[in-house]
């Protein structure tokens, strides 16, 4: 954990999303945290683990993500799912049916993790991963699976990615394409 994290400081930005109406990629108003894309072949225990779990393949995973949230940040509500089939992060006409994230570091104060539908607060803890299903198998959005990252007062650290219902396709995201860290 620690060495992801020392990997990853110098590369951190802040988050991007799509913008639906333009296309473009712009800096994400929801989630105030900075982040830095994780080539798999840096991390081959993780990716083994995060596949075996969650019985995919490399090509089904959206690139591993690691995310740093400052005092002071925070994701507001939301769920990683989408209702239906939706091309996105190098994905066509698929959906996100797994979240996977694994904490980095230990946090004492804030940054938590809550689902409010289910009264779940939980609380980071170096090495800890938590998933979650955003989608079932008829491509429907869980609602349950609302979360927040709520406000951090201590640094957190998570190293995170999503796995599709197909494979990624789109060449531009392709894992050859990320710098090393």
């Amino acid at each position: 954990c620690t060495r992801i994290i020392a990997k990853s400081k110098p590369h951190l930005n802040p988050c991007l999303v799509k913008n639906d109406k333009n296309g473009k990629m712009q800096q994400d108003p929801v989630r105030t945290s900075t982040n830095a894309n994780l080539p798999q072949c840096e991390v081959p225990t993780v990716l083994q683990k995060i596949t075996n779990m969650a019985r995919c393949t490399s090509e089904q995973l959206e690139m591993l993500s690691v995310l740093n949230y400052r005092e002071g940040q925070e994701f507001i509500p939301h769920t990683d799912g989408y209702s239906g089939r939706y091309s996105a992060c190098g994905f066509e006409q698929s959906t996100r049916l797994v979240t996977v994230f694994c904490y980095l570091n230990d946090v004492a104060k804030g940054g938590s993790t809550y689902f409010p539908q289910l009264d779940l607060d939980i609380r980071p803890k170096e090495g800890m991963a938590v998933i979650h299903f955003p989608a079932d198998v008829e491509l429907r959005e869980d609602g349950r699976t609302l979360h927040q990252g709520k406000m951090a007062v201590d640094d957190k650290w998570l190293l995170t990615t999503w796995v599709w219902e197909g494979e990624r396709c789109d060449e531009n995201f392709a894992e050859g394409r990320i710098p090393s860290l």
